[in-house]
């Protein structure tokens, strides 16, 4: 999976907020922008310039995501097994990685890991707006199935399963961290 940031390209009229507003993507991050952004969005960029407005790889930042795996190769998927076992009982999740460039990557270099996300990640492929919805549900059943066999091997070599309190306080713990990272993240801007 690829993401681009969300971005405007200027045509040396209109203000960053004028291409953000036609742009069905890009006019939902106006009202956060608006606040923490304003002087940028009335920047004129220039005639074909690209401006990168949010630097986060987040759909709900605007960010595009865009299904690559099809371009997986065995030099890579071997440099992110390396990554993946060096992470005790990591057998299943989602790892988001800023590079300098693909052919780096695949020699396991110029790169860094910015978040290692778990059995509970999703799927984000499935964002890309060339798949459908169905296409969508068919990942996650793929990605709960292969979730269920891990667990259960896992299970067999001595792991218990969580009780459903315990997976219930660990869902609600996870949302209050998130709120409290969110509320740092505000404060700091």
């Amino acid at each position: 999976m690829h993401k681009e940031f969300l971005k405007v390209r200027g045509d040396g009229e209109k203000t960053i907020r004028d291409l953000l507003s036609i742009d069905p993507r890009a006019i939902l991050q106006l009202p956060r922008l608006e606040i923490t952004e304003p002087d940028m969005l009335n920047r004129v960029p220039s005639n074909g310039e690209l401006v990168t407005v949010v630097p986060y790889g987040n759909h709900a930042r605007g960010a595009l995501f865009l299904d690559d795996s099809a371009s997986a190769n065995e030099k890579l998927i071997s440099v992110i097994d390396e990554v993946c076992r060096q992470i005790p009982l990591f057998y299943f999740g989602r790892m988001d990685i800023r590079y300098q460039n693909r052919e780096l990557l695949e020699e396991g270099k110029a790169f860094y890991i910015l978040e290692v996300n778990g059995a509970g990640s999703e799927p984000t492929h499935i964002y890309d707006p060339e798949h459908s919805i169905f296409f969508a549900w068919k990942e996650i059943i793929r990605h709960w199935i292969l979730l269920f066999k891990i667990s259960r091997a896992n299970h067999k070599l001595g792991y218990r399963y969580l009780t459903v309190k315990e997976g219930i306080q660990m869902f609600r713990k996870d949302k209050i961290d998130s709120r409290l990272l969110e509320a740092m993240y505000n404060a700091e801007r």
